[in-house]
């Protein structure tokens, strides 16, 4: 069985204040596309410019760093807004983020970390996100 679970490790004074996240299929599941749907509020209007730095990491070991536009996640359709930005900011309220994924069937059965750290087109913080998942068996 797959656990897992998030925690906010943001700031107050962060752009995007997490309320909740969920995924469906909960448990995720290896070889199947997951969605990850974060609740949330805007304090601040968000600009084309902004980005998310993602790490993967199993254990100690860093599998995985990469730095994501978000705006161009937006665009491509990984990641779905509402209420829809239609190519302007996203603007200040309450704002759901749903972002899908397939996950490859390959994935061992070990406990990965997820850290999620936002930065505004302005540079100042958006959100800071760890997710915990163990995939067993």
């Amino acid at each position: 069985m797959t656990s897992w679970e998030y925690e906010d490790v943001g700031q107050p004074a962060d752009d995007l204040r997490i309320e909740s996240v969920t995924l469906a299929p909960d448990p995720p599941a290896r070889g199947r596309e997951v969605k990850m749907l974060i609740k949330g509020h805007v304090r601040n209007a968000i600009e084309d410019g902004a980005f998310y730095d993602l790490t993967v990491k199993l254990g100690l070991i860093k599998l995985l760093h990469k730095q994501v536009d978000l705006f161009e996640e937006i665009r491509s359709g990984v990641l779905s807004v509402s209420p829809d930005p239609a190519g302007g900011p996203i603007k200040p309220g309450d704002v759901e983020l749903t972002h899908t994924v397939k996950l490859p069937k390959e994935v061992p059965p070990a406990k990965f970390k997820l850290e999620i750290r936002g930065v505004t087109a302005a540079e100042d913080n958006l959100l800071a996100l760890n997710l915990k998942v163990d995939f067993i068996g």
